[in-house]
């Protein structure tokens, strides 16, 4: 089972209901480095991390950059869902409590449940 942390859209949004952050790995993100967080919405940390690829790339010699940027994509692997978090949280998410499930929607369903009483929530 994966931990899934609950973030709730701002009052002002009507879009879907809270977004669930799941706490592991990314695996996109190893492979692909700073475009995985891209691809993942991470767009300020995505580039961030981009150009910083680049710089390392342009300034240092390449058997000394290969290791740094491997080193980077596993760093930014690891830490892909505090980068997510933060980037909602700077569009007006809140944080809620999460949940424990096998994949996203079981745990937006638990979720759900565990919050009856939340607007987001169905009613019963």
């Amino acid at each position: 089972m994966t931990f899934y942390s609950a973030l709730l859209p701002p009052a002002r949004a009507t879009g879907p209901g809270p977004v669930m952050v799941a706490w592991r790995m990314s695996w996109l993100v190893l492979l692909s480095g700073w475009v995985g967080l891209v691809l993942r919405g991470c767009w300020i940390s995505g580039l961030l991390a981009g150009g910083a690829c680049i710089l390392t790339r342009q300034l240092l010699p390449l058997p000394v950059a290969l290791p740094l940027l491997g080193g980077m994509h596993l760093l930014l692997a690891l830490n892909a869902p505090d980068l997510r978090q933060w980037e909602l949280r700077l569009r007006g998410y809140q944080t809620a409590r999460g949940v424990y499930a096998t994949d996203p929607k079981a745990a937006l369903l638990r979720w759900m449940d565990r919050n009856r009483s939340h607007p987001l929530s169905p009613v019963s």
